[in-house]
């Protein structure tokens, strides 16, 4: 059992730390609890991520240990290494229980019906909740039911309620199984003032607007009717069928430990949030000592001999298909936010995607986003869905471009570093100071050129490998939302970003003399040395900036 769970843990350390130091994690909850567990030992009670008091937030007191460590080791690292050893630890209380069901073989079906759990692997590798770590006292507290040992039952519960104040459910089922009705009672009772607390007290002074408990339930109390319909959805009809499989759907004949893990599975098939009924969710995890439990006594009444393998091959086969995580391993895009990350100031406030706050997670203030505007010391914008749209109109009226556009096009950040896909703003600086007026090569007269409209005209272009550079002067400022129409014909069909899509016309000024380089298909590099390349300009909307705007003007080598 000890090799099981150094291995179990190993590897969910080995996923969740590739995946972490290569900036795959695609939700902002490592970093939230990171967040949280620092700021808890540094005496932050606000956290900025949600913008709430902690107190609104999940009562998870096992952070604060955590923080400590967190100061030493780095917190990041210290919630994945905890949260991988509480899983792979949690194997010894279930084959404990398991050996006493049947023996060795039990004891190796009960341990491996947990630890290679399809849900385990992206729960592991993705981030870090608190209820995960729960999984470990949950364990320990089934077996201390079964021993009917008090002291131990009393201690996990004591570790259930310090993960997450919602388990607090989870006790009080496990309270009243214990047989000892004046001690159960006592576990149940407590649980209950733990989670009433938190529901009748702390959630209506310190719960932010809009906060997960709504998220999950609020449909429930706003439109019942709607709700009751939610409930009758296949992906909802079909949850707990698809969480037993992988169980070869003994639970259904071990009910005792069913009912441990059955506020878990009633809470996610009531949720509205979307992801609470996948098999990968987080939010599935703290129920899988129950089921394994349940597994363990319904292979034992069935037969061990034939449904004890089954148990473990079933599991086996689950994570197979639905339970492998890649290993990650760093790319272009992780070491592109590693430069724009070392270029941050250690303690200043950040505002960045989701995906790159845990690296930044020790810190006063950082947010997600953007947008809306939190005021940040330096924001992070991510540009990379731009290659999705690439050299088409629809980029103009995407949902993100205009956020892009809006930052840039502010006269009070300026850029300070671009790596791949990533832009680096400073707040409080000029962005003609910054990288993105590179683009202005100098200062002219203004009626010169071509015009295209009446803020920006033509010089020419200039050859360059698989490019042209286009000199154009400003005659003033440009609207923020502008394209170029680049290609062959009177209306070219390929759309670009001006500048690289990084300077904002916005800051031109009457006779900046600026360059804007295009990637050249084969047939465009032709029609350029024709004198048949053409361009012009369009706002997001389509249309020219003034109705007696050139549709396009030729381009004419220097």
């Amino acid at each position: 059992m000890g090799a099981l769970a150094l291995a179990s843990a190993a590897w969910s350390i080995t996923l969740s730390f590739a995946r972490w130091s290569s900036l795959a994690n695609h939700t902002f909850d490592l970093a939230f609890y990171a967040r949280l567990a620092w700021g808890l030992v540094h005496g932050h009670t606000w956290e900025p991520i949600v913008g709430a008091h902690v107190f609104g937030l999940h009562l998870s007191p096992i952070l604060v240990p955590l923080g400590a460590l967190g100061i030493v080791f780095g917190t990041v690292p210290v919630l994945l290494v905890a949260q991988a050893l509480a899983v792979g630890l949690a194997a010894f209380p279930l084959a404990r229980l398991g050996a006493r069901r049947a023996g060795d073989l039990g004891a190796l079906a009960a341990a491996t019906a947990l630890v290679v759990q399809p849900n385990l692997g992206p729960a592991l590798a993705e981030a870090f909740h608190p209820g995960t770590v729960a999984v470990l006292p949950i364990a320990w507290a089934i077996d201390a039911v079964d021993r009917r040992d008090a002291r131990a039952l009393g201690w996990s519960v004591v570790g259930i309620l310090s993960c997450r104040e919602d388990l607090a459910l989870v006790a009080i089922v496990l309270g009243l199984l214990f047989e000892d009705r004046r001690v159960g009672r006592k576990v149940a009772l407590a649980a209950a003032a733990w989670l009433a607390i938190w529901l009748a007290v702390l959630l209506p002074i310190f719960g932010p607007h809009g906060g997960s408990f709504h998220l999950h339930f609020g449909s429930l109390f706003a439109a019942p009717g709607a709700f009751l319909a939610h409930l009758f959805t296949a992906e909802r009809l079909l949850y707990v069928p698809k969480v037993l499989l992988p169980f070869a759907l003994l639970p259904i004949l071990g009910r005792r430990w069913l009912w441990v893990a059955a506020p878990i599975l009633a809470v996610n098939f009531l949720s509205a949030f979307p992801t609470t009924v996948d098999l990968a969710s987080h939010y599935l995890t703290p129920a899988l000592p129950a089921l394994a439990c349940a597994a363990l006594d319904g292979a034992v009444a069935v037969g061990k001999r034939l449904a004890l393998p089954a148990l473990a091959v079933a599991a086996l086969v689950a994570y197979a298909i639905a339970g492998r995580v890649p290993l990650d391993h760093a790319d272009a895009r992780t070491a592109a936010a590693r430069r724009v990350l070392a270029a941050i100031p250690p303690e200043a406030s950040v505002q960045a995607p989701a995906w790159m706050l845990a690296h930044v997670a020790e810190r006063d203030l950082l947010f997600r986003g953007p947008p809306p505007d939190r005021e940040a010391a330096w924001v992070v914008l991510d540009l990379s869905y731009r290659h999705r749209h690439e050299h088409t109109e629809t980029l103009l009226r995407t949902r993100e471009e205009p956020i892009v556009r809006h930052w840039l096009a502010r006269d009070d950040h300026a850029i300070r570093r671009i790596s791949g896909d990533l832009v680096l703003l400073e707040r409080g600086a000029s962005p003609r100071d910054g990288l993105g007026a590179r683009a202005i090569r100098g200062q002219g007269p203004t009626e010169i050129g071509t015009p295209l409209s009446d803020c920006l005209s033509l010089v020419g272009g200039r050859r360059a490998p698989g490019r042209v550079d286009l000199d154009l002067v400003a005659r003033g400022s440009c609207p923020a939302d502008i394209g170029l129409r680049i290609g062959v014909g009177p209306k070219p069909r390929r759309v670009d970003l001006l500048f690289d899509g990084i300077f904002s016309p916005v800051h031109l000024r009457p006779g900046d003399r600026v360059r804007s380089s295009h990637v050249l298909s084969p047939v465009e590099e032709d029609a350029l040395t024709r004198g048949a390349l053409r361009v012009g300009l369009l706002r997001s909307g389509g249309a020219r900036i003034e109705r007696t705007d050139p549709m396009s003007v030729p381009v004419a080598l220097e």
